[in-house]
């Protein structure tokens, strides 16, 4: 199954060079999948968070990107 992930968040930090980019995705009928990634000069991040379906709504976050 391929999921369509929508940005929830993209910030870049000047100072430390961090940028950090939170997306979510629907997985049909279970719940909902949200990714945050941690982009440093060194390492890449990534943490995975599924959350139960408790509603019908259509998305968890709006969008960045529209």
């Amino acid at each position: 199954m391929k999921l369509e992930y929508d940005l929830i968040e993209d910030a870049f930090d000047d100072t430390t060079h961090i940028r950090t980019m939170t997306e979510q995705a629907m997985v049909p009928g279970r719940g909902w999948l949200i990714r945050t990634t941690i982009y440093t000069a060194h390492h890449i991040t990534a943490n995975v968070v599924f959350l139960p379906d408790a509603s019908t709504r259509d998305k968890l976050f709006d969008s960045v990107v529209p």
